[in-house]
């Protein structure tokens, strides 16, 4: 099964970069194909990402209608996969980076299933306790997925760790603004 040989693949990349291995880059595969299967890796973090969406309405209520709840957060996952990868085509054109474009895509779709899997295991375990200890639970997982993000970025771009950290910023604010944009369109419904 060509799906599955993927994700096993891609996963194995992931976790060998989340033991801070940078070899696990050569687990990917880093051609146009591959970085084209790698946005399979959507579908296997949906239920994490599910997981999250029934845990922060589960803390602050859906409001409007299901219906348009549900459906703005399927259009903002899906935008979500593709907002970066868009705005990285410039960023890496603009650094000289270009030749890693495909290598940090990759990269970076199997490495958010790991980070998807670790908040959602977060969001279960932090509802087993009271507000304070859960959100410094929460806050720990972020840093630790935040930590990794960087770290995937930084070895896929063989680049400075300053340049990492600036993708990444630019990742999370793109995330924010879309987060934002779809808590609007809710709101509106």
């Amino acid at each position: 099964m060509p799906f599955l040989a993927d994700v096993q693949r891609g996963l194995d990349g992931a976790l060998a970069l989340a033991r801070l291995d940078p070899s696990g880059m050569r687990r990917f595969d880093l051609t146009v194909e591959g970085f084209w299967r790698s946005f399979l890796a959507a579908v296997v973090a949906s239920p994490f990402y599910l997981v999250l969406v029934m845990d922060q309405y589960s803390r602050t209520g859906t409001g409007p209608h299901l219906g348009n709840v549900v459906f703005a957060e399927v259009a903002g996952y899906l935008l979500g996969w593709l907002v970066f990868p868009v705005a990285a085509i410039l960023l890496t054109r603009l650094l000289g980076l270009g030749a890693r474009y495909v290598a940090l895509i990759v990269a970076g779709n199997w490495a958010a299933v790991l980070q998807a899997a670790l908040l959602a295991a977060t969001a279960l375990v932090a509802g087993l306790f009271p507000d304070q200890p859960a959100g410094m639970l929460r806050l720990i997982a972020t840093a630790v997925a935040v930590a990794y993000h960087w770290f995937v970025f930084r070895t896929a771009l063989e680049t400075t760790g300053g340049i990492a950290f600036g993708f990444v910023v630019v990742d999370l604010l793109l995330a924010v603004l879309l987060n934002l944009a779809t808590d609007a369109w809710i709101q509106e419904g």
